[in-house]
């Protein structure tokens, strides 16, 4: 008698299916977190290193010019607003901007504001101090400020504290700070504490850096209208998530103290 011996093949089942697709989805959502804050590092590794380029673009102004800029605004096309040469009449009245990317020759990306980006595309501010009568940036009647003054004179009074309103001395991180330059983070522009910036006092530390002064948009260029300081204090802290007991905080602030100013100035016969 013939026998047909049919070979039988067993497939998956619907529960081993179920766990492979489990598996992979894992895999690939760790994969693709790991890929996520890698970027996220890179952007903030890259967005310090450009704030410490711009750092030492202004000590390099000042060393050549006797003062630092004035910002800029989002229809002076990159430029500081005012244009405050060694002969301008108009002394700089603007404390709090954005990076001058044109008069400080900066390489790198610009909005179509000509106003210089982080890796987040937002466009990096940039505060100076008005003590004595703008004395670091331009005169009235015109001159270079911190040349013409002298050290002896001249107090900049930007403070930068680690939270918000610096309730005391021992969350002073410095008080005479010349300028600052702030990167808003990942969240940037889009962080909105208040409907009325320009009425409500910020309520966090993030609040305190995005700032409560509106700069008008440019219609010809992005159209957007951004926030800025509008007083002399600044947070800096450790970065921390949303979820953090502390509250997010990722933004990026720069300074310089004014004796490394000085200092600079000195050596090139800026200042006795």
């Amino acid at each position: 008698m013939f026998v047909n011996n049919i070979n039988k093949q067993s497939g998956f089942t619907l529960i081993e299916i179920a766990v492979v697709l489990v598996i992979v989805g894992i895999l690939v959502g760790s994969f693709i977190g790991s890929i996520t804050n890698r970027i996220e590092t890179t952007r903030r590794d890259n967005t310090k290193k450009q704030l410490e380029d711009i750092k030492t673009a202004l000590l390099g102004f000042a060393s050549a010019h006797g003062r630092i800029p004035c910002p800029a605004i989002t229809t002076s096309d990159g430029i500081e607003a005012p244009d405050g040469g060694s002969d301008a009449a108009t002394p700089c009245t603007l404390q709090h901007g954005f990076i001058p990317g044109k008069t400080l020759g900066i390489n790198g990306a610009y909005n179509r504001d000509n106003l210089v980006i982080d890796s987040w595309g937002n466009p990096i501010r940039y505060s100076v101090t008005t003590t004595d009568s703008n004395a670091f940036t331009t005169l009235p009647g015109g001159g270079d400020g911190i040349r013409d003054i002298g050290i002896d004179v001249l107090s900049p009074d930007l403070k930068i504290c680690t939270v918000l309103a610096c309730p005391s001395a021992t969350e002073t991180l410095v008080s005479n700070a010349p300028f600052i330059i702030l990167s808003l983070g990942k969240d940037g522009s889009d962080f909105v504490e208040s409907i009325t910036p320009s009425v409500d006092p910020p309520t966090t530390d993030q609040g305190e850096n995005a700032g409560e002064e509106e700069i008008a948009a440019n219609v010809t260029g992005e159209n957007l209208e951004y926030t800025v300081g509008n007083d002399e204090e600044f947070v800096s802290r450790s970065y921390s998530s949303v979820d953090s007991t502390t509250g997010q905080f990722d933004d990026l602030i720069l300074w310089v103290s004014p004796y490394v100013l000085y200092s600079r100035m000195i050596e090139v016969d800026q200042l006795p």
